[in-house]
């Protein structure tokens, strides 16, 4: 009788284990689908903003998401030197001296 107590008390706490792992990786899961959707919402912001379009491009220095970054550019008949890349989530930080290439590059005019 002794071992038929213990061995239902493993049993239970087994279940309990299972249930308790089953409920962790819903909420992780939840967490995932979230983290996607939001993904997903920042990407269709960059797909819509109005990037600047270069006019002349001069020395090719790297690349970034497969677009070449250049040194310089000339963008509305001004000279602009590379400064960095805009993070994706500070797409309202640009300053007024700065312009925006596809797919985020921040030129600093000079």
């Amino acid at each position: 009788m002794e071992i038929f107590l213990i061995e239902l008390l493993l049993w239970a706490g087994l279940v309990f284990f299972f249930w308790a792992l089953r409920d962790g990786l819903d909420h992780v899961e939840s967490e995932l689908d979230a983290q996607r959707r939001s993904q997903e919402s920042v990407s269709f912001t960059i797909s819509v903003i109005n990037f600047d379009r270069a006019e002349e491009v001069r020395e090719p220095m790297g690349r970034y998401r497969d677009a070449p970054i250049y040194r310089f550019a000339i963008i509305h008949g001004k000279n602009y030197q590379f400064a960095h890349i805009l993070p994706d989530e500070s797409l309202s930080l640009l300053q007024a001296e700065e312009r925006c290439l596809a797919p985020g590059l921040v030129y600093t005019r000079y």
